[in-house]
């Protein structure tokens, strides 16, 4: 086992409704948006809820296009230990990398499509430590540098669950807590 990512194999068939809601108006450029709340299945929400866990935010999900890549960056704005529930849906040859900064260096926060927080670092900046492809579902690291490369032939869904403890509800996850937490699943 790694420290960026490990894969479970949930009793819950898919954290949305329906599936339908991945479109994107423009199909040639990465975007991110949350999902509404009417779109999580109540079986996700009942799992989450009988493990002792509420949803951080509504399912963030992204989108990328074939051919593309996502940026190196954090989820936020400070490097920190916290994990997310990540499914992928197409882009097939996909890969998620995470990386080592190579010196304290302080970039300037950023927005997302979604209207959320990023720190983007450029590659001199970083050294690549482990590169995963991401399953249905897996618990990915999103507190240190990461990024996406989706160079294959398809389109790439990500639907980012960031998942709390109801007794912490804004928290999110350790990559600790979450395996103790998902370890019938792993």
């Amino acid at each position: 086992m790694n420290d960026y990512c490990f894969d479970l194999n949930l009793p819950v068939a898919h954290p949305l409704v329906d599936s339908g809601i991945l479109t994107c108006n423009n199909e040639d450029e990465p975007v991110s948006w949350f999902c509404d709340h009417k779109d999580v299945s109540l079986e996700f929400t009942t799992f989450l809820d009988r493990l002792g866990l509420t949803m951080t935010y509504p399912i963030l999900i992204f989108y990328t296009p074939a051919g593309q890549d996502i940026p190196i960056h954090i989820d936020g704005v400070v490097i920190s230990d916290r994990v997310v529930m990540n499914w992928c849906v197409g882009g097939i040859d996909s890969q998620m990398q995470w990386y080592s900064l190579k010196d304290n260096n302080i970039t300037e926060a950023k927005i997302t499509t979604a209207g959320t927080p990023y720190t983007r670092y450029e590659s001199e900046q970083v050294d690549l430590v482990h590169t995963q492809q991401i399953k249905w579902p897996s618990m990915v690291q999103i507190g240190i540098p990461h990024r996406i490369t989706n160079y294959g032939p398809e389109k790439r869904w990500v639907l980012s669950c960031d998942i709390s403890l109801k007794s912490n509800p804004e928290a999110g996850l350790t990559r600790a807590q979450a395996q103790e937490i998902f370890k019938p699943w792993m």
